[in-house]
């Protein structure tokens, strides 16, 4: 009877390599895996307020498609990130809802309209002032005022609904109409809202810590009220070359 004892042998080295290759490729695969998990480039972060600078992925591609012509050149690099900013946050440029996509005006005549700045909370970082501006949506229905720090926090924001106003901002002691028909100083920086019809001002009031709106009379108001059914009432001051 013939036999091979080499077969066995064979075979069984012959599964031995196998299994080897078999761990190695495990193995780089394992490797390769394991290195794009943990080296990798990280997504770029997001922005941190609490650092010096905004830090924003594809900010160059996102600001050329927000400040869309040459009268927002004006605006700092830093405020510009905290505009963007702001857009990511509201999801302005990737909303569903196309009315929900709100951009600045691109109309030249309204541009330096819908903007402001001023030390509206009267505690500015670095003695850098804040911004107002004013966004609008794409059928221009409405349009949403935002206040934020020279660090892009978001300090104020009033949506108006089938409205597109304007603003400016004016100086500390500007003579305005808060909680009466009397002009009075204002405690701060404050900012102007003129609307079609009507005008107001939005102005930080530190006893209750928030952006309060008050409405600005109009000559024709102050006539009004001057009026008979008035008489008994105390007499409201007109305005004057200081009001606003």
């Amino acid at each position: 009877m013939n036999s091979n004892p080499e077969l066995p042998k064979k075979s069984n080295k012959k599964w031995i390599i196998l299994s080897v290759i078999g761990a190695l490729l495990l193995i780089a695969f394992s490797f390769l895996y394991n290195w794009q998990r943990y080296f990798a480039p990280e997504d770029a972060p997001q922005a941190d307020y609490g650092s010096p600078a905004i830090v924003i992925e594809n900010f160059d591609y996102l600001e050329s498609i927000t400040f869309k012509i040459h009268e927002y050149n004006e605006i700092p690099k830093e405020y510009r990130k905290g505009i963007v900013q702001t857009f990511i946050n509201n999801k302005f440029y990737d909303a569903e809802d196309r009315s929900e996509r709100f951009h600045l005006t691109n109309i030249k005549d309204r541009a330096p309209k819908v903007f402001a700045f001023g030390n509206f909370t009267g505690k500015s970082e670095n003695d850098q002032e804040d911004l107002a501006f004013l966004v609008e949506n794409e059928d221009s229905s409405s349009s949403i005022l935002f206040i934020i720090s020279s660090n892009g926090d978001v300090l104020y924001k009033k949506r108006y609904d089938g409205e597109l106003p304007v603003i400016n901002s004016f100086k500390k002691e500007s003579k305005i109409f808060m909680d009466t028909e009397q002009l009075q100083p204002a405690p701060e920086d404050g900012l102007i809202v003129q609307f079609k019809y009507r005008k107001s001002v939005i102005l930080y009031v530190s006893k209750t810590s928030n952006f309060e709106e008050f409405h600005q009379y109009t000559k024709e108001e102050l006539d009004d009220l001057k009026s008979p059914r008035y008489e008994n009432e105390e007499s409201p001051s007109s305005p004057d070359s200081d009001s606003i």
